[in-house]
């Protein structure tokens, strides 16, 4: 094996590096599809997530070897652009998000060095979230993220670019370990997720491709495909058992849809009392849905309402699980585990997450990102002790860290370290912003102190802005406030006052926007409409064309 350059701190990234690293993950994918495939138990065993994502890499891949320029920005935007065309299933849907974020970050680069390249690993998180409307973690989005985790700390901390790498593949290997414990049909399958496994091979052929020249790739790529090194204990428990299983959107269907006209309707909104497994990523005229359904024919009613449709592939998943049955045999427990260096068995979390939170929306986002419990509660809401000391009490934890997400709950929060005989944390997030950002950056494995800093770390670079209503006629630093009117808080201070929603909510993101901000999420309220909440996103984007802007459903009653 031939190293091809020396790699240091300050290593710049140029187009034909990134090349090299998309054209080395698709070969290691041709090799190992196979053996994802048998992995593939989630949320649907229809064992075809290695091939999904082996052909969205693959397509990314075939039209950036013929690119001749030297800009990794248009590079890494061809990729993402082709990645989307040729994505398969709901894996490869979220694999050619996950490099479309990639793209944002490289975005007008000619080349990068690792902290930028870091960073476009992040918005590759950002990309792969906002794409799915129920994210689940335990799947190849928590080993993403953490991944993305490994790899900012360690262009930190001064790594090369190999050891930029290997701590992202180092921190993708033990999250993924971790999924068979997060999810329980992963655990009942004795399984590892197959789209984070894939995330994984995604990295070791990057890793491979940096160390190699561009021909010792071309040659991996054309070697015979690797023997399915998979694990017994897969076939056995998702493939094995040849009873009738149920599927109760047996048809998976997605197409793309050719359009320059604005939505008529929100077809997220719309599909999504049709199936499962919903993706709709729109990138310029082109959309791509992907949809787990029973009804296959009223998706292509309402897409077809948006414009024309391409790429139309209806698969029955009956079919699939009975093909995958028909032509795996079962092979050795340990292989694919150590292999991948996925030896040994997750371990009991190490400290637990409670969290203060309002809107079904929000209490879900929490849940996502691995809190343990919920408690109800916020401004005018807040809830008792003993509400807080009995979910302390639930989590399997003897160490526990309390997100009050409400200034005015901090007090409530730090009476339940009196009662509880459990170590607690009590970190006074005020805001449920600062409470999301602190969570981002919880790590199970790490210890209460490790996680108190970084969490406290994080809820401190937060900005977070609310848009309310006053219930009552005021006068507030000289402002005069009618019953009625919109109150737009900046940090818990009021910033903007106006009588439209909308116009409020934009005043104020411009007043907390300040050059170098990247990332803003809105959440938004259960008395706010998908269609409005996507309008007022559509003008801040016009308004902040350098801020990266995601939408989720909050439900918060105010």
């Amino acid at each position: 094996m031939t190293v091809t350059q020396e790699t240091r701190p300050d290593y710049i990234l140029q187009a034909e590096d990134y090349k090299k690293m998309l054209l080395g993950a698709a070969s290691f994918f041709n090799r190992e599809k196979e053996a994802i495939n048998v992995l593939n138990v989630f949320p649907v065993p229809d064992g075809d997530t290695g091939t999904n994502m082996s052909m969205t890499l693959a397509a990314a891949a075939e039209e950036t070897a013929a690119y001749e320029g030297d800009s990794i920005g248009e590079i890494s935007a061809l990729a993402a652009s082709k990645a989307l065309m040729g994505a398969r299933g709901n894996s490869g849907v979220i694999l050619s998000q996950f490099l479309r974020g990639i793209a944002r970050g490289l975005r007008g680069k000619k080349q990068a060095d690792l902290s930028t390249l870091s960073k476009a690993f992040q918005y590759g998180v950002v990309y792969a979230y906002k794409a799915v409307s129920r994210p689940v973690e335990g799947t190849i989005l928590t080993v993403a993220r953490e991944m993305a985790r490994g790899m900012r700390a360690a262009a930190k901390s001064g790594a090369d670019l190999y050891g930029v790498l290997e701590a992202a593949l180092k921190n993708g290997r033990e999250t993924l370990a971790r999924t068979t414990e997060m999810l329980p049909v992963l655990k009942e399958a004795g399984v590892v997720d197959a789209g984070g496994m894939g995330l994984v091979v995604f990295m070791e052929g990057c890793i491979f491709a940096v160390r190699h020249t561009m021909a010792e790739i071309l040659a991996h790529r054309e070697a015979p495909e690797a023997a399915s090194a998979v694990t017994g204990a897969a076939v056995a428990a998702a493939f094995q058992d040849t009873a009738p299983i149920e599927i109760p959107y047996p048809y998976c269907t997605e197409l793309i849809i050719k359009t320059t006209a604005k939505a008529p309707f929100d077809l997220q909104q719309a599909l999504e009392p049709l199936g499962d497994s919903l993706l709709v990523v729109r990138d310029g005229d082109i959309c791509k849905v992907h949809i787990h359904t029973a009804r296959p024919g009223r998706v292509l009613e309402l897409c077809q309402e948006l414009g024309s449709l391409h790429n139309l592939k209806i698969d029955n998943m009956y079919d699939q699980h009975n093909h995958t049955i028909a032509r795996l045999e079962p092979e050795p427990v340990e292989a694919m585990a150590s292999q991948h260096g996925l030896a040994g068995s997750a371990q009991p979390r190490e400290t637990g997450v409670l969290a203060v939170s309002f809107g079904d929306g929000i209490k879900d986002l929490f849940l996502s990102l691995g809190a343990d419990e919920i408690v109800f509660g916020g401004q005018t809401m807040n809830p008792k002790v003993e509400d807080l000391f009995g979910a302390v009490q639930r989590i399997n934890s003897d160490r526990v860290i309390i997100l009050p997400n409400n200034k005015n709950i901090v007090m409530v929060a730090e009476q339940v370290r009196n009662l509880s005989d459990k170590e607690i944390v009590v970190l006074p997030t005020r805001n449920m912003a600062e409470g999301l950002a602190a969570l981002f950056n919880f790590k199970p494995e790490a210890s209460l102190e490790e996680n108190s800093a970084a969490m406290r770390q994080a809820m401190q670079q937060v900005k977070a802005g609310e848009v309310t209503y006053a219930i009552r006629d005021s006068e507030i630093d000289g402002l005069e406030i009618k019953r009625g009117t919109y109150l737009g808080l900046f940090n818990g201070q009021i910033s903007r006052v106006g009588d439209d929603l909308a116009r409020t909510t934009l005043d104020l993101v411009e007043a907390m926007y300040e050059p170098g901000d990247e990332i803003l999420t809105v959440l938004y309220g259960q008395d706010v409409s998908a269609d409005d909440a996507a309008a007022l996103v559509s003008a801040i984007e016009k308004a902040c064309p350098d801020l990266e802007v995601e939408l989720k459903y909050g439900g918060q009653p105010i």
